[in-house]
């Protein structure tokens, strides 16, 4: 497909995504499932260059907002109508998508915006992408540059200091396409090879045992091994909770917010699927999901259990482990996300820590005298993390913070006060909070 073709569905779905409350990546899905005629190169140029863009957005707009101050006669570029080609090209010139010197979509532009010349506009764009005239404090100026909210980027550098910059490029990079192996059925090598063999180059994880990344994106339905239960899709941070909760066979298990059960399946997993696992969501359809992939992974120790229809005094004080993975702002996983950068305020973090606190609360009295209570998100907020677990130990005077050496020593991972962080810029993986807490 010609370059003025796929820029005009580049900014066709732009403007979809827009105009959209749903996430920029389940409308891209359904973009493409209704253009069959797009190949995979045509698609993979489009996303790039969409997401790019989404993951840029503050930094693009803040170019064009500075080229528009020093040339107000070329407000054309401004027009709703034209700005995701605006857009489009600034990123595409900054990021260097696209080589202006053989394929700026000349004609294109010249028939879009017959006012202004091209080349004089690259050129500006060329010396100006340091963002050199912004004259602001660095948080702001940090902001800008990584397009996220300054209250973000003041939260993060609170936490890592000087770090945050190299948190920021971790968080606009694309994520890895990560596999977990079920060792119940295959060892991670063997499916590693078979993989292999269906065209899927994969290479092991650094902290997971159970694995793989694969080089490239792909059809995760065209894939046999997949079908035959031999491994799911699930972020390397997502596995590194269960290896740290580290359940063990013939114990009774509580997943309290299991989901459609990754989590739950690799609990199994690590458990030789020997015990319970009871999985517990607000949503049946996301349980009929855990049930089908539970049948597909050979599982047989998870017992479902709709929220609504729990009572919990069958379970008090019975399991060994409970699991939180609460729900939260998800901010650690912005690299798959990007649009979350502007959809998540400080006033819905509020909200999240509030029902995160309920939520662990609820859950606490179902661990037995010694068990265990593992708290965990998928957020980088302190609010949502720390300052939850300190106000549940402050009201429950029955449970202490817990740090089992043989996890931080196994896993080569540094645990404080029973708490474990995940970064993206440290240990490659979406970003994760883990706390461990043993009722005393």
């Amino acid at each position: 497909m010609n370059l003025t073709s796929l820029i005009g569905h580049v900014i066709e779905l732009l403007q979809l995504i827009e105009n959209s409350q749903q996430p920029a990546d389940r409308i891209a899905s359904s973009f493409f499932r209704e253009r069959k005629y797009l190949g995979a190169k045509d698609r993979r140029f489009i996303s790039e260059t969409v997401f790019g863009i989404i993951r840029h957005r503050r930094y693009v707009e803040a170019l064009l907002e500075q080229y528009l101050i020093e040339h107000p006669a070329h407000a054309e570029i401004d027009d709703r109508q034209h700005r995701f080609l605006t857009l489009y090209m600034i990123f595409a010139l900054s990021s260097a998508q696209v080589d202006p010197s053989t394929s700026a979509p000349e004609s294109y532009w010249k028939m879009t915006f017959p006012k202004v010349e091209l080349p004089p506009f690259i050129e500006w764009m060329s010396a100006h992408i340091t963002l050199d005239y912004l004259d602001v404090d660095n948080i702001v100026r940090l902001g800008v540059k990584y397009s996220f909210q300054d209250w973000m980027v003041e939260e993060w550098h609170e936490q890592v200091g000087e770090e945050v910059e190299h948190l920021l490029q971790a968080l606009n990079a694309p994520a890895k396409v990560t596999l977990r192996v079920n060792v119940l059925k295959v060892m991670r090598e063997d499916c590693r090879l078979r993989l292999l063999q269906e065209g899927i180059e994969t290479e092991p994880t650094n902290i997971s045992p159970a694995g793989l990344i694969a080089k490239k994106r792909f059809n995760i339905q065209s894939s046999q091994a997949f079908k035959d239960g031999w491994f799911e899709m699930q972020d390397e941070g997502s596995q590194i909770v269960s290896l740290i909760a580290n359940p063990k066979p013939g114990e009774i298990v509580i997943d309290a917010c299991a989901g459609a059960g990754g989590k739950s399946l690799h609990l199994a997993d690590l458990m030789n699927d020997r015990g319970e696992i009871i999985a517990i969501d607000v949503e049946r359809k996301r349980l009929s999901e855990l049930q089908l992939r539970a049948h597909r992974a050979g599982v047989h120790s998870i017992r479902l259990q709709l929220r609504e229809e729990l009572l919990p005094e069958n379970l008090t004080g019975k399991a060994d482990l409970v699991l939180v993975d609460a729900p939260c702002s998800g901010v650690g996983t912005i690299r798959r996300n990007p649009g979350m950068k502007w959809s998540i305020s400080e006033s819905l973090v509020r909200h999240y820590a509030e029902k995160q606190r309920s939520i662990l609360d609820f859950n606490s009295q179902f661990v037995k005298q010694g068990g265990r209570l593992v708290y965990a998100t998928c957020s980088l907020i302190r609010k949502e993390n720390e300052e939850v677990v300190s106000a549940f130990l402050s009201s429950h005077e029955d449970f202490e913070s817990n740090t089992p050496n043989e996890a931080g020593h196994q896993f080569g991972l540094s645990i404080k006060d029973g708490m474990l962080k995940l970064f993206p810029h440290i240990h490659d993986t979406d970003g994760f909070f883990i706390a461990m807490m043993r009722k005393q």
